[in-house]
Order: structure tokens, then sequence, then C-alpha cells
């Protein structure tokens, strides 16, 4: 094992080598151009060091060779192993006390997606079909750019356990979408009822989603439609900015959560004006700042790295109670690249901030993309061009650009460890939904293993297990259901309920119970 692990290091130190040698480089050339720079010199024993298991470079390092040969700093990190879209992966699955927004970027714009051929053309009227009677997944996975507004043309969010605002109509742990229309609320009429829209708004103490009712042309009150929470009226652009809507909701609802209510919340408060925020000054204060917006200790922070270590199987990632809080004391970025991504990870912060913090921008060092067959253990092919999925363009259509970061987050969001297109289903328009909570599903997420239905005495009627049931003569069903003596009894969640009850495994069998939904808000 440890002979496999020393040519593996040799044949990284050759990699780099014949990398640098396509620009017309060679490490005494480099270490000479970067004597000047401290932090980010290449010294003359650079590939020596690259064949120590303990070594990895620095993020300086890695900034110079980026900047020197052209090739994206996102290359060379991936040249060692090191992969920025975990951030995103690790902050989907660690809860929150506060509403924080999601690293939604795809850094690796070409990072491998399991691509969709039609096998029909889907019919969307359908009341509820799986999508695997429409496409299917290729089983020749490439390499496909993924589209730049797809990260930029929105923000998502996660709802904090603390953020009882939003409760019902959000809950602790889903993760939203907003986008940056807020006319509805500019549309509501002073003084009346708050509207059903939900609002992201930036306040002295954070973040929070929130339905609105407008008091003056100027003020705004954030309402809950559930609790009687004291009001505190908030005078726009001063006290509070509202940053935009929520147009769609991704919910886990296995394990509905109920927000922590906090005391305060029952007291009247004088609103405080929103602070100045200024750019970060450096590492240090950026990393301070992020800590203190999610409202993580360092302890809990500490323990969050500890799992991240273990999931990656390399202890770089794992950061002390006592390093966190000295790098909130330093001007730069700590030695190894991997503590970044632990701390952008528990922290919720941006990587490509961090970066900037440090004085490593992604977009101030090189620019091209670095050969695959450089950048790879072996030549990476690609498939010839293939007929685009008509039901992805059309889904496109409807709802906007995919989040295409949410690729891998199944097991986090769902609690699922492989979501087949079996457990994911289509739900037509239909009825109004008799909770708004649970209004406009457009996708249900199945675990198939869960086929026994019983109701939970300890959950509200909206919070009950949903299931989808399959009926002998074709055709799916789904709503709260429970099996008694045999038989199925399932209500419908339409607005006017319907009540059936079929005989388990002759008149229907019980496919799985839901355990993730996707709703459309607007």
């Amino acid at each position: 094992m440890s002979h496999l692990k020393a040519h593996a290091r040799s044949s990284l130190a050759d990699r780099v080598r014949k990398i640098l040698s396509t620009r017309g480089l060679s490490l005494a050339n480099l270490s000479r151009a970067s004597s000047g720079n401290r932090l980010g010199h290449i010294p003359h024993s650079f590939y020596s060091s690259l064949g120590k298991p303990s070594f990895s470079p620095s993020l300086y390092q890695l900034f110079s060779l980026s900047a020197f040969s052209g090739y994206r700093l996102i290359d060379w990190l991936a040249l060692f192993r090191i992969s920025l879209d975990d951030v995103a992966r690790f902050q989907l699955r660690f809860s929150s006390l506060r509403t924080v927004e999601l690293d939604a970027r795809v850094y690796n714009s070409d990072a491998l997606i399991s691509r969709l051929r039609d096998l029909k053309e889907a019919d969307l009227r359908t009341s509820l079909a799986p999508l695997s009677q429409w496409v299917a997944v290729d089983s020749l996975r490439q390499t496909d750019p993924i589209p730049r507004k797809a990260e930029t043309s929105f923000r998502y969010l996660k709802i904090g356990t603390h953020d009882a605002l939003a409760y019902p109509d959000l809950l602790p742990g889903s993760v939203v979408r907003v986008n940056d229309d807020f006319s509805a609320l500019m549309r509501a009429p002073v003084g009346k009822t708050p509207g059903r829209t939900m609002f992201l708004v930036r306040h002295s103490k954070g973040l929070t989603c929130s339905r609105i009712l407008r008091t003056e042309s100027d003020k705004i009150v954030l309402s809950s439609r559930q609790l009687p929470y004291a009001s505190v009226e908030l005078t726009l652009d001063t006290e509070g900015f509202v940053l935009g809507t929520v147009d769609m909701e991704i919910r886990s609802v296995a394990n509905a959560q109920r927000p922590v209510v906090s005391a305060a919340l029952e007291r009247y408060r004088t609103p405080v004006p929103l602070p100045r925020v200024f750019p970060a000054r450096n590492a240090g204060d950026f990393i301070q700042s992020a800590r203190r917006a999610c409202g993580i200790s360092f302890r809990e922070a500490s323990e969050r790295t500890r799992a991240i270590a273990r999931e990656l199987g390399d202890r770089r990632y794992y950061c002390s109670p006592g390093a966190l809080s000295d790098y909130e004391t330093r001007k730069f970025a700590p030695r190894h690249i991997h503590k970044l991504i632990s701390i952008c990870a528990v922290y919720f912060a941006s990587v490509a901030g961090l970066f900037e913090a440090c004085g490593a921008g992604l977009e101030t060092a090189g620019s091209q993309e670095m050969p695959r067959d450089l950048l790879n253990d072996s030549p990476a092919t690609r498939a010839h061009a293939r007929m685009p999925s008509r039901f992805l363009d059309e889904m496109e259509r409807r709802f906007g650009p995919l989040p295409y970061f949410l690729r891998t987050a199944s097991s986090s969001i769902f609690g699922l460890q492989n979501v087949s297109l079996r457990d994911v289903f289509w739900v037509g328009d239909s009825q109004e939904a008799k909770y708004s909570c649970l209004s406009r599903i457009k996708f249900l997420v199945v675990d198939r293993r869960q086929k026994k239905p019983r109701a939970s005495l300890s959950c509200p009627n909206w919070a009950q297990p949903i299931y989808v049931l399959q009926k002998r003569g074709g055709g799916h069903l789904w709503g709260y259901c429970r099996l008694e003596n045999g038989v199925l009894s399932l209500c419908s969640l339409a607005q006017r309920v319907k009540s059936v009850r079929l005989r388990n495994g002759v008149d229907a069998e019980v496919v799985g119970r839901v355990v993730g939904v996707v709703r459309m808000l607007m």
C-alpha cells in the first residue's frame, strides 16, 4: 500500500512538470519569477515536496501556479483532489440556527452530470406519474458545461431552526429559491392583511423569510400566519431590506421540524437600523463575519469539521476550536486549503468570497481550461453529441434554470443515499391543496423502503405522513394513508377531501412514503 502511495506522489510531480512544460515553464523559471512573493513562492524543492504524503501546496502557491501558467485555479485545485463543490454538499447537510444563504455556485462548470434521454412524450396533465415513464438516465456520463445563468439568476437559502416567522409556510431545514423580483410587495395595498407571498428580508438580526404586511408606503411588518408574535414595524431600506421573493421550496417531509421559538418574539422591540456592510479586509475578517452571521459556536463548528474530515478521508479538513478562533485574527489563509473548505461549509460562507478576501480570487488567476488529459489520471473521452431532453427543456421553461449544485444533495436533504427516477413523481396541476403549506407541489420524492402506512398522533394534520399508492388497474394515488386490517385508507390532500378505502395487495399496493416535495410558490 505504501508503495502505491509513493508511486502516486511521484506521478503527481511528473504531471505538474508536464503541465508546466505545456506553457514553456520550468520549475527553475517559476521559482525565480515567484521569488518576490513570500506567501506564493514556489521553491526549487517543490517537486521533492510533492513526494511527501503530508505535503500540499498552499492557496497562494496554487494561485502562483495558476497565474504563471494561465490555467484556472479550479483546475489546479482539482489536480490535488480538492473540490470547492464539496462546500455546498456539506452546507446542505448541516442545520443552522438562522436562515443562511447557500453557496450555490457550481465551481467545476464541466462537472459530470447524468444526462437524461426521453423515452416518450411527457403528458404533464397526468395527475401523478413517476419520471421513469418519460425519461431515463443515459448510461454514459459525460462532461457538459453548466450554464452560467443557473448560478446567477437566483439565490438559494436554508431556513434556520430559529426562523419562526416562516413557519408553517416554510419549514426549518427547507431549501428555498429566491428571485430578485419583489414587485408583489409594491402592488400590495397598505393596511390590508398579509398576502400569501413569502419575501426574503434582511434586518438587524440577519435574514428571514416571511409574509409581509404593509402599514405605510415605506413601512412593513413581518407577519407570521399562524402564531401571534409581537409585531415589529420596519422602515424599508433603513431598518429592513427586501431582497426578493421566495418562489420555490425543496422540503423534507419525512421528519417535519418545528422552529425553536425565541422568547424575544413575544415582546415588542424597537427596530435597529441595518448596520453598514463593508467588504472583508482580510481572511480573518471574512471568517469572523461568516461565523457571527450563522450563529454557531467554535466547539460545534469544530465537531462539524471532524465529520467532514472523516467523510473525505483527510484529517487536514479538521479544525480544532482553538484553530478556528485563531483564524479570525489572521490576515492570510491557513496553511492547508482543506481548512478553507471546512470553514466555508460550517459557516455557510461563499468559498469564492473567502478566496477573494485571502487575496487569491478565482477570477484574478489564470482563465484557461487545463486539458483533460493533463488533469485526469487517464485520458478523458467525450461522448458524441446527443439530442437534448425535451422533458428537461420543458421543466426549465416552466420553472427556470435548474439548480445544478443540488445534483448530489439527495442524501443531505431527503436522507436517501441514491434517488432514482422511479422515486421521483411528477404532480400535475390539480385542485388547490387543503393546507397552503402543501400547495403547488410539483414533484414528490418517495422512499420505497417504507411500505407500512401509519398515522402520527403527535403531528398536526398537514404534517401527517404522505404515501403514494399504485392501483392495480394502473395509475397512482397519493395522500395521507393508514393501513388497518389489510385495508388502505387514503385521504387526498385536495381542498375537496376525498377518502378512499382499498384492499392492500388487491386493489392497490403501497409504493412508498413521501420524504420530500418540491413546491412552486409563485
